[in-house]
């Protein structure tokens, strides 16, 4: 590979970081929320990275039910198949959001003839995964109170500038369909921990997590909320 090289103050030639490269090949477009980013059965031409704003993977069944599968939120790398075709619809979630295209033909040549290169894709694909499993635990906990704690927390973890202050950039209904329960549970949910004193709300979507403990450790275990 011929690689893109930058002066340094010793006036020698290093070769660009991977990820200034990466960031080289994107190509930026923003959507207004409920626009397609791409639809399931559309060719896999591109890798996509969320840059801002929010996005939501799912897949409709048979009888009509919408099942999300991943929130996509910023930072996060999406668009990987192991067919030609995509199995799952993308759309963005708020107006204004901001996702970066990068040409899979491309990126897949620079993998294979950069090392380093390579490996970042490798690490950018594992972060995917990891946030995938981390998907998979959340959805095999066994009450329905484990799975809006569980949600509220990886919000609070994975939003920009994580803190307990949190803006959902996702309906109830979202929520609702990414945890496989009712809209109702939801908010039924929301409000218990509000009476409780576990979160505040500031907002319509904007909340304040007040005792982080009560989430991680289930101290309000005797309360169940049924889908």
């Amino acid at each position: 590979m011929q690689y893109v090289s930058v002066r340094r103050h010793d006036q020698s030639w290093a070769p660009l970081d991977p990820l200034a490269i990466l960031e080289s090949l994107a190509n930026l477009t923003h959507y207004h929320s409920q626009q397609e980013i791409y639809d399931r059965n559309d060719p896999v031409l591109y890798r996509y990275r969320l840059v801002s704003g929010a996005a939501r993977k799912f897949t409709t069944q048979p009888d009509g039910r919408r099942q999300i599968v991943d929130l996509l939120l910023p930072g996060d790398l999406f668009g990987f198949a192991p067919l030609h075709e995509h199995s799952f619809t993308v759309e963005a979630t708020v107006d204004d959001t901001l996702v970066a295209r990068y040409p899979c033909a491309r990126i897949d040549a620079l993998a294979e003839s950069d090392l380093r290169f390579g490996r970042l894709i490798r690490e950018l694909t594992a972060a995917e995964i990891s946030r995938l499993q981390a998907r998979i635990l959340l959805l095999g906990r066994m009450t329905t109170r484990e799975k809006i704690n569980g949600f509220l927390l990886e919000m609070a973890e994975r939003l920009p500038n994580g803190s307990d202050s949190i803006v959902l950039p996702m309906s109830r209904y979202d929520v609702a369909d990414y945890l496989a329960v009712s809209v109702e549970t939801v908010s039924r949910a929301f409000t218990a921990l509000k009476q409780r004193g576990t979160i505040k709300f500031t907002g319509t979507r904007q909340m304040r997590i007040v005792d982080r403990t009560a989430l991680d450790d289930g101290s309000d275990d005797h309360h169940r909320w049924h889908s």
